[in-house]
């Protein structure tokens, strides 16, 4: 995806919000990088931000949000992370999360054919909701206009395949965690283990919601986020 997902919260937000959307480098006009890391990325991000910042990340943007505070913690006064987890697939402990061989199917459905892949990629987000075909519409249409390089898709499931911020939880700032009820990419029942890990955290829901709760319930959505950055 890409920055333009954000502009139903942005139009939301009041004034006295600064709100900064990134295209993350290698999507729509944001140029790669000489080194496609994940700590490059990071790097990248921490150029484009002055000063301290709550950061705000959806999905494979939330690992990228995660990498940050890691790296950059006194950049941060918080973390909102949406439809996200500390790590996508399952490992030793940690069950509330997809099948390996789910992303691995990806990999090679996006090798295949990238445009079917991108395709179901977006109607996955949404199983289970009624009401999206226009909004599904819509998103792939925006991508089909400036897809990114099939590198660059890639490079990101390769990140969703290998990276595993779980010993970074509870040394993350002031966390707020967001899921969907319906999401078939992110286990609802991950919000019990971050709860039970991080007791502290603010925990939010969306009943029927998939995997893109701003995008289908952008009023709830932006209430919600605004009682956690304006208690």
């Amino acid at each position: 995806m890409n920055a333009s997902v954000w502009q139903s919260v942005e139009a939301l937000l009041p004034n006295e919000i600064d709100f900064l959307s990134f295209n993350l480098p290698g999507y729509v006009g944001s140029p790669v990088l000489s080194e496609m890391t994940m700590d490059s990325t990071v790097d990248w991000l921490a150029n484009q931000l002055d000063g301290k910042c709550h950061l705000l990340g959806w999905s494979m943007g939330g690992l990228v949000a995660q990498a940050f505070c890691q790296k950059y913690p006194d950049r941060v006064e918080s973390i909102t992370l949406v439809a996200s987890t500390p790590s996508f697939v399952q490992r030793e402990n940690w069950p509330d999360a997809l099948d390996e061989s789910v992303l691995k199917q990806f990999i090679q459905q996006l090798s295949e054919n990238q445009n079917t892949t991108i395709r179901r990629f977006i109607a996955l987000q949404f199983m289970g909701e009624s009401g999206t075909t226009k909004l599904q519409k819509q998103l792939r249409t925006s991508l089909m206009e400036q897809p990114p390089a099939s590198e660059t898709l890639n490079l990101g499931l390769q990140w969703l395949l290998n990276c595993d911020c779980r010993e970074g939880i509870s040394q993350l700032p002031a966390q707020h965690w967001m899921f969907g009820g319906m999401d078939r990419l992110i286990p609802v029942s991950l919000a019990e283990r971050i709860k039970a890990e991080v007791p502290e955290a603010k925990v939010s829901y969306f009943d029927e919601c998939g995997h893109a709760p701003f995008l289908t319930q952008p009023e709830r959505f932006t209430k919600k986020l605004l009682e956690f950055l304006q208690p």
